[in-house]
């Protein structure tokens, strides 16, 4: 079996997305977008490397719309704080802040936010 990759269904917008966490996570590219034929601006299987986790994206169109839910996370540990602080800050500013950042057991920061396109991430970050 080869190793699972998380995909992630979107109503509109996923070569945005994917623009967005370019910019916001360090060490993340882009690795290939494919179109419908019929709907050229609609994205049918986009490929992200984050940081070497690689994310699909499909866009589903506004006819078929996705629900998304926080029952479904990507949990980052963060290097430093000032990572921490910086990608946070720029995830939740137009998202929404489901706990933190606040310690918890081990952790100095965690926090758990859906950004402004409906995934939900939990990032922490131990003072080791």
């Amino acid at each position: 079996m080869k190793q699972p990759v998380t995909f992630i269904s979107v109503t509109e917008h996923a070569k945005k997305q994917m623009d967005f966490y370019v910019d916001v996570f360090p060490n993340t590219t882009i690795q290939s977008t494919t179109y419908y034929d019929e709907y050229p601006e609609r994205v049918l299987n986009g490929q992200l490397d984050l940081n070497g986790t690689l994310l699909y994206f499909l866009e589903m169109g506004p006819e078929n719309p996705v629900t998304l839910g926080w029952n479904l996370s990507l949990f980052v540990e963060m290097d430093t704080e000032e990572e921490f602080d910086r990608i946070f800050s720029a995830l939740s500013a137009e998202g929404v802040v489901i706990m933190g950042p606040e310690a918890a057991g081990s952790f100095k920061k965690v926090t758990w936010l859906t950004d402004k396109f409906g995934v939900t991430w939990q990032f922490v970050f131990a003072d080791k």
